[in-house]
């Protein structure tokens, strides 16, 4: 691509750890009061029933950190990064840590039946596509398969978009990728529609729906952040409003509290999460990227960022290990579930949501410093000797990505990549 222009110095992303543990552990939330019947009775059950709504959380931040790079190549007329090394970063990020939790679950108390004819699809993520291994495994898993389907697909998708943005640059290029990406979300939303029959209804038990047509547009409102961070990151960008919200992280939490509670009223009970109705999957994909927006839109005080609560040292360990709690937490509930009180009380709910707290925390740590950050390590060793060393003038993003998850407690890191 000719007229290649220097992108301007890019300051570091700190939040999105903290952003990683609250999806996380709303997700886990859920499962507890699941669990305890919360989710059946009372006043709050529409809500408690929404907190699985975190896994929209995690697709919005996994659309705009991994298209992040591909959004400053394409507003700045150069190479995309490479795929790659793309693809065995999300490999040694997703694949291992899984494998081991769902070999637990094999062969463990669990019952699972993971092992036998349908093994590879547990072990290919590839289980959503077969309604009678959709549940099987890890149950969290579905998601995963979903993620899976978008990274393998990310990279043909920016190339689209740096073929249209041929010659373009800045609000130009910016345009562009907006349009491609408002097209993927409003078919993926369109698909819904066609399938439920109304905005309001949920979509009964669509296997389509399970998978990444039917959630494309969560994606899309994380793919749309990053045009706008690159944007912004060039001075290039006109989205004044988008810009002074994300400004203020406190207006961007009442207002996705605002479009997470906007999407209650159209729950019709617990439904699977892929199952709800258009207008409640609107409603957690507006408030999921308020979330996201309050993190990714570069802010003047960046130097004090490190004092907000997304990125205090505790909530930003959390996040870095909130993958190996979302693997493991649903485990360690069926095993401690049996020995606690279920009286459908928010005292059972609180001594229950604590002990399968300390214990995925247990799991997800172990998880991370003996099995995650080692490989991660050994990946960015590896490309370090492939590449000859290099110096940080010589960095690609890549390289970033991979030496950004060494320390967990450094807030002020880099975030570009992601796991969700």
């Amino acid at each position: 691509m000719g007229g290649v222009r220097s992108s301007r110095p890019r300051e570091g992303i700190s939040g999105f750890d903290g952003l990683r543990a609250i999806a996380a552990l709303t997700v886990l939330s859920y499962h507890v009061a699941l669990a305890n019947g919360l989710t059946r009775a009372g006043w709050l059950a529409p809500a408690w029933s929404e907190l699985k709504g975190g896994v929209a959380i995690f697709f919005v931040i996994s659309g705009a950190l991994l298209y992040l790079p591909y959004a400053r190549a394409v507003r700045d007329r150069t190479g995309l990064p490479d795929w790659r090394g793309y693809a065995r970063r999300r490999a040694v990020r997703i694949l291992p840590a899984y494998w081991v939790a769902l070999t637990v679950v094999a062969v463990g108390p669990f019952h699972a039946r993971v092992l036998g004819a349908d093994a590879g699809s547990y072990y290919g993520l590839s289980q959503i596509y077969l309604p009678r291994t959709l549940f099987g495994g890890i149950g969290v898993a579905w998601s995963l398969c979903v993620e899976m389907t978008f990274y393998a697909l990310l990279p043909l998708f920016a190339a689209l978009a740096a073929r249209l943005a041929t010659g373009r640059g800045g609000p130009t290029a910016a345009r562009t990728q907006i349009a491609l990406i408002a097209a993927a979300g409003l078919g993926s939303l369109a698909l819904r529609y066609v399938i439920a029959g109304s905005v309001r209804a949920p979509t009964g038990g669509a296997t389509l729906m399970v998978s990444l047509p039917g959630l494309m547009d969560w994606f899309a409102v994380g793919m749309s952040l990053a045009v706008l961070r690159a944007g912004l990151e060039a001075r290039d960008s006109r989205s004044a409003w988008t810009h002074a919200v994300g400004r203020r992280p406190g207006w961007c939490a009442l207002l996705a509290l605002g479009a997470f509670a906007a999407g209650l009223p159209w729950q019709h009970g617990d439904t699977f999460l892929p199952w709800y109705g258009v207008a409640t999957h609107i409603a957690l994909g507006v408030g999921s990227g308020l979330l996201v927006l309050s993190v990714i839109v570069p802010r003047p005080d960046a130097a004090r960022s490190r004092r907000r609560v997304l990125s205090h040292p505790l909530l930003t360990w959390v996040g870095t290990i909130s993958y190996s709690i979302y693997l493991w937490h649903l485990s360690v509930l069926q095993l401690i579930a049996p020995h606690l009180a279920h009286s459908g009380s928010l005292a059972a709910a609180a001594l229950t949501w604590l002990a399968v707290v300390g214990g995925a925390v247990a799991c997800g740590a172990a998880s991370w410093y003996f099995v995650e950050r080692p490989l991660q390590r050994l990946f960015a060793a590896r490309r370090r000797d492939q590449t000859g060393g290099g110096t940080p003038g010589h960095m690609t993003e890549s390289h970033v990505a991979v030496q950004s998850t060494v320390d967990p407690l450094n807030s002020s890191r880099v975030a570009v990549d992601h796991l969700a």
